[in-house]
């Protein structure tokens, strides 16, 4: 597990890493709220025409609150992408925020939004 400091090259790998995954989640929450706002093609919510039955409303219900939950963790995902882009231009892509070091290529490929080095992200605050 190498914490040399990242070639240009891995960088740039990294950085087109990240910009295709924020285009694809900018997509999936585009998409989200979309849904959220019922202007998708699907089942338009018209409030004349509620579920008939409890269970319905208690379905609807909690795939609403599912729905949320997901857009909030993209629109995190997505403002953690557009910080480690940030950083690249920086020129602190791969080193911890907390202590400094360089973050190891296994945790940037698991997580290439990572602010912290995993021995810092596994301490409490």
């Amino acid at each position: 597990m190498s914490t040399q400091p990242l070639t240009l090259q891995e960088l740039r790998e990294y950085r087109l890493q990240l910009q295709t995954t924020a285009d694809r989640v900018a997509a999936k929450v585009a998409e989200l709220e979309a849904e959220a706002l019922g202007t998708t093609d699907g089942p338009v919510r018209d409030p004349d025409h509620q579920p008939a039955h409890d269970a319905d409303l208690a379905t609807r219900t909690s795939e609403d609150r599912t729905a949320v939950a997901i857009l909030g963790t993209e629109r995190a995902m997505l403002g953690e992408i557009a910080a480690a882009l940030a950083r690249t231009e920086a020129g602190t892509f791969g080193r911890c925020e907390r202590c400094g070091r360089g973050i190891t290529r296994a945790r940037l490929d698991a997580v290439p939004y990572a602010r912290l080095c995993i021995r810092c992200a596994n301490e409490p605050e």
